[in-house]
């Protein structure tokens, strides 16, 4: 079997509490045909002492000022080579066998575009705190919950470069704005059974810190691509996140214990 390249970018800024780790949870899946990059924004905080320790491991990375997280991003793969792309935040890790499935999977499955798992909410420890097991699905993303498993998905180059890659110009929502997109232009996605990442949820986090600015700029992405849908009235939003809701708990009943147990957590 002829695995795919896969390109794995990870942004980062002081983050040196959680980079090594980061780093060697791609670096340890021993996938045959693995391009990381690490595109730092000038971090101070030693960050770039951890990044050069793995420097000769890595395909390309940088330490420097840049536009932010969205861009950081974007130039990465604007750099990467491979057929299969995704991006893990610094503070974040891959689950061990991860690429390996991924590969495979893509290997034969050509006309998929993209695929996704479940996956840990971990505490700046590492310890669990539950499992997320989001559905991918248009209606669910923008009338019930806008959760997006960046960490544990994976697409083809092909379908990046036709909705155009990331938005740099996003601060919070580059990976809301993007599956949205992805799905609007037709994606083809299939979901992996299993964890395949594990997310950092801690006091520093971006989406821990400025959850409400977030949440603005989702809406505004929602104004954005689908306009009909955000002038809906209030009680016709209510009666689809009702469904789609219900849509989900149905597909995956343990997503509902998931949900309990995040608001005890988190």
């Amino acid at each position: 079997m002829i695995l795919p390249e896969i390109s794995v970018v990870t942004p980062s800024f002081n983050q040196a509490p959680f980079l090594e780790e980061t780093i060697q949870s791609v670096l340890s899946q021993g996938y045959p045909d693995l391009e990381y990059i690490v595109m730092d924004g000038g971090s101070t905080d030693g960050s770039t002492e951890i990044i050069r320790k793995y420097a000769d491991r890595l395909a390309d990375w940088k330490s420097a000022r840049d536009g932010g997280q969205a861009d950081a991003i974007r130039t990465g793969f604007a750099r990467a080579t491979g057929e299969i792309l995704s991006w893990l935040n610094s503070d974040d890790t891959i689950a061990p066998g991860t690429l390996r499935v991924v590969g495979e999977f893509f290997a034969v499955h050509p006309a998929v575009d993209l695929v996704y798992g479940d996956l840990n909410l971990v505490d700046a420890e590492g310890k669990r705190l539950y499992t997320a097991r989001p559905l991918l699905r248009l209606g669910i993303l923008v009338y019930e919950n806008a959760f997006i498993p960046q960490q544990a998905m994976f697409w083809r180059r092909s379908l990046y470069e036709r909705v155009g890659g990331l938005d740099p110009l996003l601060c919070f929502a580059m990976d809301f704005d993007l599956v949205v997109r992805f799905l609007l232009a037709g994606a083809r996605v299939r979901k992996l059974p299993g964890i395949l990442a594990n997310y950092r949820w801690h006091p520093a986090a971006k989406s821990s810190t400025l959850r409400d600015v977030m949440e603005k700029e989702i809406c505004e992405l929602v104004r954005r691509h689908l306009p009909a849908a955000a002038h809906e009235p209030a009680w016709r939003k209510f009666l689809k996140k009702v469904y789609y809701r219900g849509l989900r708990y149905g597909h995956e009943p343990r997503s509902l214990a998931s949900a309990l147990m995040s608001r005890r957590k988190t």
